[in-house]
């Protein structure tokens, strides 16, 4: 089902730019937090664009091989490549920064990465973790804001299955 807040779920232009790196070089990612959030219920303040790998294959080195064409500092580049699973990778500052993961909590990687929805946003096809993996992975994190996104996002749950 498409989401009708995607129309509204703007992209920095340096954002945009990256994912287009992405699709470009094949990356197999989600995204997750704030901009999925946006994606599927309304759009909200966020102060990164949340990025998980998959970890199978070379996905990790064609992810530092698209942040470099990029433009992305060779540290970055290089942590990417070689990401732990429970590493993060950051990429410029707030507000715009990206925040490059492996895991997030209380959900599996590869599952939600395979189930990720495409949405068309500013003429990009983006992977956007579905909303029951997004409800979970806020529910395990836990944190104020986390809560106060599962409340609004179980309504619009319950509104799509009503």
């Amino acid at each position: 089902m498409a989401s009708p807040c995607a129309e509204n779920m703007d992209l920095h232009p340096d954002f945009k730019d990256l994912l287009a790196e992405f699709a470009r070089s094949k990356v197999s990612y989600a995204v997750l937090g704030g901009y999925a959030v946006s994606y599927h219920a309304k759009p909200r303040a966020t102060k990164d664009l949340d990025l998980l790998l998959s970890s199978l294959g070379d996905n990790l080195a064609r992810a530092a091989d698209a942040l470099a064409a990029f433009g992305a500092p060779a540290h970055v580049v290089q942590s990417v490549r070689t990401l732990a699973p429970t590493e993060i990778a950051y990429l410029g500052a707030p507000p715009v920064r990206v925040d490059l993961l492996r895991s997030a909590d209380g959900i599996e990687a590869e599952s939600v990465i395979a189930r990720a929805e495409i949405a068309l946003v500013n003429g990009l096809s983006i992977p956007i973790v579905t909303l029951d993996d997004l409800i979970l992975n806020k529910l395990a994190a836990a944190r104020p804001q986390d809560l106060a996104d599962v409340a609004i996002l179980e309504r619009v749950r319950a509104d799509r299955k009503g």
